[in-house]
């Protein structure tokens, strides 16, 4: 798709939280792809300092620091989301920056998106991204009162669309950038003594599954032999309780909050990821991206990055994800995903210059009609 990029298309983009997460580091590869194309001139507004404003000033895209009020509560309806719409449109003339379009992130950023871009009287957006919202949440927060909705991939898009018959909703995927994509890992002959465990604490990511097939596979004999599972995150033991205390030939280490996911990857020659439940899976595909091998169950868009039935299962099947890793370290090394032909797949279809094209052509129809 070709865009015009003679004038870049000025945008205020809200983000609340600013530390290394999903939302927040698809947000950012599309502003440095945005902005190295000539196609947005980005402005974003997030509160407080992180891994959010920290990769922006490295690439030099502007940021507000401002703190968000809760829009939803009785306080900020009454007072603090006029008050903080104010002052943050304050701070945006004072740098001579005229957003055409307010740009909110996830719905949580709706009321706010709404109230800016009626204060700017230019069009609100908003990028829906949880695949647990709700459909109570989409109004309150006031998703439906926006211009335009997009959502990141078909299943939340087919859900918001049974829930609103008045929007078109749209679809798109999030994306890497091409330096993301690195030389595949030469798989080591030796048995791993370490694997990785993506995702989190939540409970639709997983990890209850992953210490279960653990389990059944010990259950039915089979001995890891001191082989350690490294999960990225903390455990929550009052809100997803982990029996990792019951295994008995391997380990599990909790590495908490990561920042540089790339170089944890490199450390790894096999990865799981038993998320349950994805719009997308980024986590998924910076790991194939990053060359390393991946086995995963079916969430988000990853059948379309790994086409080998044997580094995929269905989400939340204990038992089938028990197998597929036992035939994985029964025929190890010789049992080989075949990563360039996955990051083939991720440049063809996942390149973050495919999701700023999309986006941008649903803002130029908004901006025709």
């Amino acid at each position: 798709m070709t865009i015009n990029t003679s004038s870049p298309r000025r945008i205020l983009f809200l983000q609340n939280r600013s530390h290394k997460a999903g939302a927040q580091t698809c947000l950012w590869r599309m502003l440095v792809q945005c902005r190295q194309q000539g196609v947005w001139e980005p402005l974003l507004v997030t509160s407080r300092a992180g891994w959010l404003t920290e990769a922006c000033a490295t690439e030099g895209i502007p940021c507000l620091i401002h703190p968000f009020p809760s829009s939803r509560s009785l306080w900020g309806r009454l007072y603090g989301n006029g008050h903080f719409v104010k002052q943050v449109l304050d701070r945006v003339a004072a740098q001579n920056f005229q957003p055409q379009l307010v740009q909110g992130n996830d719905y949580s950023e709706g009321l706010l998106t709404l109230l800016m871009a009626k204060r700017l009287q230019v069009p609100a957006s908003v990028l829906l991204r949880d695949p647990r919202l709700r459909r109570g949440d989409y109004f309150k927060y006031g998703c439906d009162r926006c211009n335009l909705v997009v959502t990141i991939g078909e299943t939340l898009q087919q859900a918001v669309a049974g829930w609103d018959a008045t929007h078109s909703i749209h679809a798109v995927h999030d994306g890497v950038l091409s330096h993301e994509v690195l030389t595949p890992r030469l798989v080591q002959a030796a048995f791993p003594q370490q694997i990785l465990v993506i995702g989190s604490h939540l409970p639709h990511k997983g990890w209850l599954d992953m210490v279960r097939a653990l389990l059944h596979l010990e259950q039915k004999g089979f001995v890891f032999s001191g082989l350690r599972f490294d999960f990225t995150g903390v455990a929550d033991e009052k809100s997803n309780p982990l029996p990792v205390q019951c295994l008995q030939s391997c380990t599990t280490r909790f590495l908490g909050r990561v920042d540089s996911f790339q170089a944890l990857l490199q450390q790894y020659d096999l990865v799981i990821n038993p998320s349950r439940q994805e719009t997308f899976g980024m986590a998924a595909v910076e790991t194939i991206a990053a060359g390393t091998s991946l086995l995963s169950s079916r969430s988000g868009i990853i059948e379309q990055v790994i086409e080998d039935p044997r580094f995929l299962y269905p989400p939340g099947d204990v038992e089938q994800l028990a197998d597929r890793l036992e035939q994985i370290l029964l025929h190890w090394p010789d049992v080989g995903l075949d990563l360039a032909s996955c990051q083939k797949n991720i440049v063809n279809r996942f390149h973050v210059m495919q999701t700023i094209s999309k986006i941008e052509h649903l803002y130029q129809k908004l901006h025709d009609s």
